[in-house]
């Protein structure tokens, strides 16, 4: 009880920045786990398989917070089309996304994963009218040469130009999810966000797993639990840490997740990081934090 209570004073003593900053320093911890999860079960079951048991079960997982928050207003939307549209472009995103772990390092498809934020420019241009300017075009371009960086046209590592675009389509697609969540908020909750996903991910994936289904045992199906778990301790983790704190001083965080997934990598896949990944990793953050950054600035100067 008083180590309970000296921590709770150290807590409070704290700036809601460095809160923030802790609480996205954790989901940068726990995300990799479920991308960790995935790839080892990938030796033994489909992507698509393991991508249908993920859906429902971070579905079964929000249900008791449905319940208990007025589930009729919940359910209750006017905007059934965009919750559709948000739920495919969730499918290709994790299909594309667990697709690409079971063949490529750990680490690898984290930091190809942060492309997301390089596609959100050109997405926001095309949908929303944006003006990026040309500092903006730059980066994306600077950017995408980590890519070209990581890939490595001598193809001298284990990245495959068919695994590195399924690691690019999933991030695109998460872009595009990023887009429709964005103008669902405007008039829906998030539990009705996230229930409305669960149901058409759910439906959307049972065929895919159907056609490449592999028997699973209870060994198999609790690893699966405990990944959408680590999932959604991690989203929650993300949203009170951007409550918390200013996105241009928490979000550096997240980048750790690379460096998470390398060691969990390293552990338990014996992956290690070559060159290449390394330098394209650097170009890729450099730049994705300085667009983040851009765009905070910008909000500001809008206020």
């Amino acid at each position: 009880m008083l180590s309970l209570k000296k921590f709770n004073y150290f807590w409070d003593k704290l700036s809601p920045n460095i809160k923030g900053f802790i609480f996205i320093l954790l989901a940068s911890a726990t995300f990799p786990i479920m991308g960790t999860i995935v790839k080892y079960l990938t030796s033994e079951l489909h992507p698509f398989q393991i991508a249908f048991f993920r859906c429902i079960f971070g579905f079964i997982i929000i249900v008791p917070l449905i319940i208990k928050n007025n589930p009729i207003k919940i359910i209750s939307t006017k905007r059934f089309s965009m919750h559709l549209l948000r739920g495919f472009l969730g499918i290709g995103a994790i299909m594309a996304g667990f697709t690409a772990l079971s063949l490529m390092p750990l680490a690898t498809a984290v930091t190809l994963g942060f492309t997301r934020i390089l596609f959100l420019v050109p997405l926001a241009m095309l949908f929303l009218g944006e003006k990026p300017g040309y500092l903006r075009i730059l980066l994306i371009i600077f950017g995408f040469v980590g890519v070209v960086i990581i890939i490595d046209p001598s193809n001298d590592n284990s990245i495959s130009y068919f695994s590195a675009s399924l690691a690019l389509l999933g991030a695109f697609f998460v872009s595009c999810v990023k887009l429709t969540v964005k103008s669902l908020s405007s008039s829906e909750s998030t539990l009705s966000i996230q229930f409305y996903y669960g149901v058409i991910s759910t439906i959307g994936l049972i065929i895919p797993c159907y056609i490449f289904w592999n028997p699973l045992n209870i060994y198999q199906i609790l690893l699966i639990l405990f990944a959408a778990i680590c999932g959604t301790i991690a989203q929650m983790l993300t949203i009170w840490g951007l409550r918390l704190g200013a996105a241009t001083i928490v979000m550096p965080a997240d980048y750790t997740r690379l460096i998470f997934a390398a060691l969990y990598g390293f552990i338990l896949f014996n992956e290690i990081p070559y060159i290449n990944a390394i330098i394209g990793s650097f170009i890729i953050i450099i730049t994705t934090m300085i667009i983040l950054y851009l765009d905070h600035i910008k909000k500001k100067d809008a206020k």
